[in-house]
């Protein structure tokens, strides 16, 4: 449907508002009051539908100059701040370098030099940090007591007595544990268990005590102390949390359990069968024995083995349980049968805890520095609090090797790594010491020593990773004996091989990367051109917009949406036309992109021009060519005169869509942004503000003039309504 710039100004969007046309509304006189009123009105209305179209055009107005900001303001963040990596009016752009190894011995991080550099690298010798590497932790088997096993059988398929026994000055203090005295109510009681053991070592100086989680310390409170040796059936220890072990100076005379008390484990009846974990590599069987001779037990453990996991474990006839190289075997339940101690294992774990691999003193010092921990702390935790501390090295368990390694965090020589404590003996009770060595390179004939593998030459950055070939020759004395080794060189300085073996100098190379840069410029050349092109569709737009008014909400109503959406865009089109601030930002632009430097050079010079189509206003194009030979022939030149431009791009961009607050652009001072202080501080802002008042007042004059307007007819009514009334009595009292 098509609507005329005049419907458009007389139509009237008449309404009720706040006041009623309730009355008699025509009903006696005949008359159209309703749209008599609207007609009376249209005036006003006429007045309130222009401030609102005029409110409108300002809105999109608004909207179009924000739009624009946001385009400027993106093409200044991307080649004109100076953070951004795309930046020209950065040095540190122009002077991005493209560099290059010969070898894998030596890694190119980057350059930071803008000059090209081309040398040769020979790696004679890595820097190595110190290190101690430990022997193997654990034996790598599992060993079964077999002197003991007839008697483990006889006493586990027995009725047992669980019996624990503190030896205390060569004297044994025993307690049955399923003895009547160590009973409440006829079932074992814990505390009464703790209370017999202290009654019968009371003389000893020696006592048990139960914290809250029931973990049992036992403690000699002698001032002169012997050794106390804590044994007993495995029954009755692991009912205790207790173990096999001596109480002695290396441990204070104190030990804490780490698995708590638990007297509903205590048994005192024979046991039908033994079951013992085996897990290998993390996959665990249950082997279940029964009674029998010695011979009949292992035979049938050997037998079980082979069925659960084939060849990759053996028993030697001396009772040594081994599985292949590498792998972790660990044998746990009811071990004591065979003769083992339950939780064996080939290799170290490191989720157990100090006092599980049978450590007492719980100290570790490294160069001076001291680590106290305790019987519960576990290894992993011992490695994790040197790793994270300050020593200056770290702490690994290798799986593979059941190793321990400590190697300083700095490579290079003269660094010292002295252990001492409880925790350093065990973990490295044999050991080998690897002195830290420097790197030694030779870069076109000067030989340099580094502490580290990374260093720099000439603002080029590289890592070292190997060596280049043998460039060690044995030192001899007189007698023909070798007292060291030294690196001999050739005449130009360079190393020279040993044994005629081959060098793999590496050769490096660093230029400025001019695909990067030029890729970079094209980049801006298309983005200028897309902004530019973009802004001046607005500036050179047919003024439409003066021939389609605003839709009033009277004409909307008579209209389809794809109606309305044709119309609107029409009543958009021109409204920047020969915008002042847009045109004097183009302007500026164009003056900065073709202006000459105070070197009396220009961008067209290097192969960016502006196109030679009129239409284009003002767009460039690119000599591809010519700026890559620019960019390797004279680059001092390309880089001053795009910095030059650059900078004043920037000020053009600033000076028109700067979103500061304190010293706004033209553009920000006229439209604001959304969600910055200029949103509710501009120019069209206050227009805006100045419209809804007049609109507000016209509203006011209309509610009153219409509340006037229909109150005048519905009297006129009523009197009409009186009138015939009265004439109709008239009629018939004189009997007309």
């Amino acid at each position: 449907m098509q609507v005329s710039s005049e419907s458009s100004s007389s139509t009237s969007s008449y309404t009720n508002y706040s006041y009623s046309s309730s009355g008699m509304s025509g009903l006696i006189s005949g008359m159209d009051t309703e749209n008599l009123v609207k007609s009376m009105l249209s005036d006003v209305q006429s007045k309130i539908d222009s401030q609102n179209q005029q409110k409108q055009q300002l809105t999109w107005k608004q909207d179009m100059y924000r739009d624009v900001i946001t385009d400027i303001n993106s093409f200044q963040s991307k080649y004109l701040d100076l953070t951004a990596s795309t930046s020209l009016r950065s040095n540190s752009f122009f002077n991005s370098m493209t560099t290059s190894s010969s070898s894998s011995a030596v890694k190119i991080n980057g350059a930071s030099s803008s000059d090209a550099q081309n040398f040769s690298v020979q790696v004679a010798q890595l820097a190595t940090a110190s290190k101690i590497t430990s022997g193997k932790f654990s034996s790598g088997s599992i060993s079964m007591d077999l002197n003991s096993i007839s008697d483990n059988i006889s006493s586990y398929f027995t009725t047992p007595k669980q019996e624990i026994t503190f030896t205390v000055g060569g004297e044994d203090v025993s307690v049955d544990l399923c003895s009547d005295e160590c009973k409440e109510n006829g079932s074992p009681s814990l505390n009464k268990m703790i209370e017999t053991i202290n009654n019968k070592l009371s003389s000893k100086g020696v006592t048990l005590s139960a914290d809250d989680n029931n973990k049992i310390t036992v403690k000699s409170t002698n001032s002169d102390s012997s050794d106390i040796a804590i044994s007993g059936s495995s029954n009755a220890l692991s009912t205790l949390g207790l173990k096999k072990m001596t109480l002695n100076s290396d441990n204070d005379y104190s030990y804490t359990s780490t698995t708590a008390a638990n007297a509903s484990t205590l048994s005192n009846k024979a046991s039908d069968s033994a079951s013992i974990v085996v897990s290998l590599d993390g996959s665990s069987k249950t082997i279940k024995l029964t009674n029998g001779t010695s011979d009949e037990i292992i035979s049938s453990f050997k037998s079980q083995l082979k069925s659960n996991f084939g060849t990759s474990i053996t028993v030697s006839d001396d009772g040594k349980i081994s599985a292949r190289e590498g792998q972790t075997l660990s044998i746990s339940g009811d071990t004591s049968v065979l003769g083992i101690e339950s939780g064996a294992c080939t290799r170290l774990s490191t989720s157990s805890t100090l006092s599980d691999i049978g450590i007492s003193d719980y100290n570790f010092s490294i160069n001076g520095t001291n680590f106290e921990f305790n019987a519960d702390t576990k290894v992993s935790e011992v490695m994790s609090k040197i790793n994270s501390s300050s020593v200056g090295s770290k702490l690994v368990y290798n799986s593979l090797s059941d190793s321990f390694s400590l190697t300083s965090n700095s490579t290079g020589e003269g660094f010292e790594l002295n252990i001492s404590g409880g925790i350093a003996d065990s973990f490295f009770k044999t050991s080998t010491f690897t002195s830290g060595k420097n790197a030694i390179v030779n870069i076109n004939g000067n030989t340099v020593e580094r502490t580290s593998n990374n260093f720099s030459y000439n603002g080029v950055s590289m890592t070292l990773k190997a060596t280049t070939g043998n460039y060690f020759s044995d030192v001899k004395d007189s007698d023909g004996n070798v007292t060291g080794t030294t690196i001999t060189k050739n005449s130009d300085g360079t190393f020279a091989t040993s044994d005629n073996s081959t060098d793999s100098a590496a050769n490096i190379s660093a230029d400025r990367d001019v695909s990067k840069i030029t890729d970079t410029i094209k980049s801006f050349v298309t983005d200028y051109n897309t902004l530019i092109e973009k802004l001046n569709g607005l500036t050179h737009a047919s003024k439409t917009y003066n021939d389609y008014k605003p839709l009033t909400d009277a004409q909307k109503k008579e209209m389809s949406e794809t109606e309305i959406a044709a119309w609107e865009k029409k009543s958009k089109e021109g409204l920047l036309s020969d915008d002042s601030d847009i045109n004097n930002f183009l302007s500026s632009m164009r003056t900065k992109i073709y202006s000459l430097t105070s070197d009396g050079t220009s961008l067209s010079m290097f192969g960016i021009d502006s196109s030679s189509n009129w239409k284009d206003y003002g767009k460039l194009e690119i000599d591809e060519d010519k700026l890559k030979k620019n960019l390797s022939d004279n680059p001092s030149a390309v880089i001053s005169t795009f910095i030059s431009v650059a900078n004043g791009l920037n000020t053009s961009c600033k000076e028109t869509a700067n979103s500061s607050s304190a010293s706004p652009g033209t553009l920000v001072s006229m439209a604001g942004i959304k969600g910055k202080v200029s949103e509710k501080n501009n120019t069209i802002k206050s227009r805006l503000d100045n419209i809804a008042e007049k609109i507000t007042s016209l509203q006011d004059v209309y509610d009153t003039r219409k509340q006037r307007y229909w109150s005048s007819f519905n009297s006129m009514e009523t009197a009409i309504a009186n009138i015939s009334s009265t004439s109709s009595y008239l009629t018939q009292t004189l009997g007309g």
